[in-house]
This record gives structure tokens, C-alpha cells and sequence, in this order.
């Protein structure tokens, strides 16, 4: 089994966003909205430990599986398993929108500090262990996202970022992935898509444990950012309605 970093990163990723639910919701306590969101986390982890296991088990890579074109749908599930209890439960959207709105952004530009990890698949390109289309395609522009958070932060930090240029940071964020990401993995996977067929071809991606950032790790970077416009949104819209009141 090849030595990663990937595993602690996914493990990083979900603490940071425990404590955020915890910090908010301790502090001013709802006990539905609290439920619903450590329920919804636990539920994602549950969800990060069985990809993991399925990518351990090679089943993301199984000849039988390339013709069903799984670039284009594996991470659609990570998706629909995230944001379908966010669709139907009141309660889990409502402790969504106070822990965002207790949570400083400078701690979440510094979550996404995070992707400077794509540092990994780059020396993995140098020494050939992963598809270069891909890297430079996808990874180093949210290799160079993940730098960007840095200036965030520290613009949060001193008050002179404003809620729209958050909003559209995190809009580019979300941009440097979808719809790119699945579409290029989709042509570099076996199959009647196929357009880079240069070794190492895009099963490199899905190999555990590498698979565990397409399966759950990326799709998390992407819906937190998605969260923030949601959210961001949300609050421009409430603060137009208040003025032409």
C-alpha cells in the first residue's frame, strides 16, 4: 500500500468542520438544528469510511466497471449523499446557516488552505505515478486556489474583504473542480470516451488511496464552498428585501 497523506487530509477535513458545528451550536444551543447537523456530519464520515474501503478494495478501478463511464457519476453520489438531507430536513439547513454565520471566514479560507495538498499529485506527476492532462488541467489550478486562501485569510483577518468578493471567491473555488473535473477523469478512464490513453492513464485517480479525493475529499472542499454562496446569498437577498421594505 502506497504511503499517503490523503487519509489524514480527509480526517483534517472532517474534524475541522465538527468543531466548527460544535463551537456554534455549544454556544447557543438548539436541540434540533444540533442533532441534525452532527448527525449530517456523522453521516459524511460514515460515507468517507465505506468509499475508502470500496477504493482499498480496487472496486473503483474494476475493468467491469469502465464501460458504465464512472468519471461522469461516481462522485455525483458523494454529492446527492451530502446534499439531499440538506433538501429535505428544515432543521439541518437551519444549523447550517448559524454555524456559517458564527464562523469567522478566515477560518474557512483557511479550510481550503488545505488544497495546497495537490502539492502531492503534482510530485506524483514528476515521477510519473499520475496523468499529467489531469494535473495541469485540474490540479495545479486548485493547487493555485488553495494558495489564493492564504491572501483570503489574511484580507478576512483585516476586515477589507467584502461578502461579495467572499462569495465569488468561493464561487471560483467550486469552478476549479465541477464540471471540469469529471469530464477530464471520464476521458482518461477506459472506455468509449476515452482521449488520453498516455500510462499512467486516470485510474491513477481512483487507485486507493488516491481515491479517496475524488470519492469524498474533493467533493467536500467543493460543497463547503458551496455552502458559503448558498449562504452568502441567502443573507444579500434577506439584506435587499429589508431595504425595499
Amino acid at each position: 500500500m502506497q504511503l499517503s497523506l490523503t487519509p489524514f487530509l480527509l480526517a483534517v477535513q472532517i474534524g475541522f468542520l465538527f468543531m466548527l458545528a460544535w463551537r456554534c451550536l455549544q454556544a447557543a444551543p438548539q436541540p434540533n438544528a444540533t442533532a441534525a447537523v452532527h448527525a449530517h456530519l456523522g453521516w459524511i464520515a460514515l460515507y468517507g469510511v465505506v468509499t475508502s474501503i470500496l477504493g482499498a478494495r480496487g472496486i473503483f478501478v474494476r475493468d467491469d466497471l469502465m464501460a458504465w463511464l464512472p468519471g461522469l457519476w461516481l462522485q455525483i453520489i458523494t454529492v446527492a449523499v451530502c446534499v439531499v438531507p440538506v433538501l429535505l430536513f428544515a432543521p439541518l439547513r437551519g444549523g447550517l446557516r448559524r454555524v456559517f454565520d458564527a464562523t469567522p471566514w478566515h477560518w474557512l479560507a483557511y479550510f481550503h488552505a488545505l488544497r495546497i495538498a495537490a502539492l502531492g499529485t503534482a510530485y506524483k506527476t514528476y515521477t510519473g505515478e499520475f496523468p499529467a492532462y489531469f494535473e495541469y488541467l485540474v490540479g495545479i489550478p486548485d493547487l493555485l486556489f488553495g494558495l489564493s486562501a492564504l491572501w483570503i485569510a489574511g484580507r478576512a483577518k483585516r476586515g477589507t474583504l467584502t461578502a461579495r468578493g467572499f462569495l465569488m471567491w468561493n464561487l471560483v473555488g467550486a469552478l476549479v473542480i465541477v464540471p471540469a473535473a469529471p469530464i477530464l477523469l471520464q476521458l482518461g478512464l477506459p472506455g468509449p470516451l476515452q482521449v488520453f490513453t498516455g500510462p499512467p492513464d486516470a485510474r491513477a485517480v481512483f487507485t486507493y488511496p488516491m481515491s479517496i479525493a475524488p470519492m469524498i475529499g474533493v467533493p467536500l472542499f467543493v460543497l463547503v464552498n458551496l455552502w458559503a454562496v448558498w449562504r452568502l446569498w441567502e443573507r444579500r437577498r434577506e439584506a435587499l428585501a429589508g431595504i425595499t421594505r
